[in-house]
């Protein structure tokens, strides 16, 4: 079903006021965000916060106009954003967080979900495994022809809160006499011991993508959020997220990943709380289209000179913790003037974070500092990874092993 760039009639109300429910038009963007548009309105003078017009939760059961099908929607952080008065009152109600289940869900009122399940294009691509068996011939005639056996369940990690496993899934869709298609994708799932409340949902998802980026070397942003109820209704996110900014990065092998994966969690829940900054800093910026490249220079820099602060040495310069840390990663082998790189990165910093003019000739100039950046990233990437017990040495990606050429003559 596409959602997006649609209509919906429906009933809406906020929980607990199914008495009080209205009816309503509901219209999906392009981006899936949600607004509905009605004539009477969802809340009552108890049900407003001190924000304006604020509602936080509305539910509703939906009819497209092109099908027949009935649908069950949760609106997230739902505010009031229009109000007209006059003969007939308007009012509108935006959403940016709404979750659809393509069913109609009796116990919709419920806030507790048993599993969240997250995919992307990154995550398909990097799995060797698949069910599919192809058998195909060109010699005389085209024959071609494939079987599908779901592959098992590959679990990554388990603790007393929750358990952590790939799951693949696919679908068939037998339209006519002369067209099929098998669909597989693969999920990771994320299945809580304990039923969670929507509340948990962020914190987890953004722990889960996190992890991924750095195994992956790519920002990792789940195309497909699905969450499960206790009732068994799969309820999709709609929002789109914004497309990530991608470098060139070499992925962690997927075997050596789930040999280990269970320590490799482990340890990633351990290192939030001593590398919650460096981590929340590191991801503010890698990845995100539309920051300066400045500002993404002296937030890797800072994240460098306080993580050898904090876990090596706390006695120190800036140029020594860098000269350090360039020294203790993959790249110390291939930089032949580390000594006078890690001069350059203080004297750029300091030019840029104090606008101390006297280091403007000195500094990098902004093409260096873009493919600085990237250089930065690795060895990021590459603590954080020795962090979680992943010790061996990354592959450098090859716009790194460019710029060191470049640095290095």
């Amino acid at each position: 079903m596409n959602y997006y760039n649609q209509y919906f009639n429906g009933i809406f109300w906020i929980p607990d006021r199914y008495k009080k429910k209205v009816i309503a038009t509901l219209f999906i963007d392009e981006n899936g965000s949600a607004t509905i548009s009605s004539l009477q309105p969802l809340e009552d003078e108890t049900d407003i916060t001190d924000k304006w017009g604020e509602t936080k939760l509305v539910l509703g059961y939906l009819n497209c106009h092109s099908d027949s099908k009935t649908y069950s929607v949760k609106l997230y952080d739902t505010y009031k954003s229009y109000q007209s008065i006059g003969p007939l009152d308007k009012i509108k109600y935006k959403s940016d967080n709404i979750l659809i289940a393509s069913a109609y869900d009796s116990e919709i009122e419920s806030n507790l979900y048993n599993i969240l399940m997250l995919s992307s294009d990154e995550l398909n691509n990097w799995i060797p495994i698949s069910g599919f068996d192809f058998n195909t011939k060109i010699d005389k005639k085209f024959e071609i022809s494939h079987l599908y056996n779901q592959p098992d369940i590959i679990k990554l990690f388990k603790n007393k809160d929750f358990s952590v496993y790939l799951y693949f899934r696919a679908s068939t869709n037998f339209q006519r006499r002369r067209k099929s298609h098998i669909i597989e994708t693969v999920f990771i799932n994320i299945e809580p011991n304990a039923p969670f409340e929507i509340t948990e949902l962020s914190k987890i998802r953004k722990s889960i993508e996190r992890l991924f980026s750095l195994i992956l070397f790519k920002p990792f942003l789940s195309k497909v959020i699905e969450l499960r109820t206790k009732g068994r209704a799969t309820y999709k996110a709609i929002k789109k997220s914004n497309k990530p900014d991608y470098g060139l990065g070499k992925e962690i092998e997927f075997e050596i990943f789930t040999k280990y994966s269970n320590s490799i969690f482990e340890k990633w829940y351990e290192k939030q709380k001593t590398l919650e900054l460096a981590i929340i800093n590191f991801f503010s910026v890698y990845g995100q289209k539309g920051v300066l490249i400045e500002n993404k220079f002296l937030t890797y820099i800072s994240i460098l000179e306080n993580y050898h602060k904090n876990h090596i040495n706390k006695n120190g310069y800036l140029k020594t913790r860098l000269e350090y840390l360039l020294n203790n990663s993959s790249l110390a082998s291939q930089l032949k003037k580390l000594d006078e790189y890690a001069e350059r990165l203080k004297i750029t910093r300091n030019y840029h974070a104090h606008l101390e003019e006297k280091h403007k000739a000195k500094s990098l100039k902004s093409e260096e500092i873009l493919k600085t950046n990237y250089l930065l990233e690795f060895i990021i990437r590459e603590i954080f990874l020795r962090e979680i017990g992943i010790n061996h040495n990354s592959i450098i990606p090859h716009n790194v092993e460019r710029y060191i050429i470049e640095l290095n003559n």
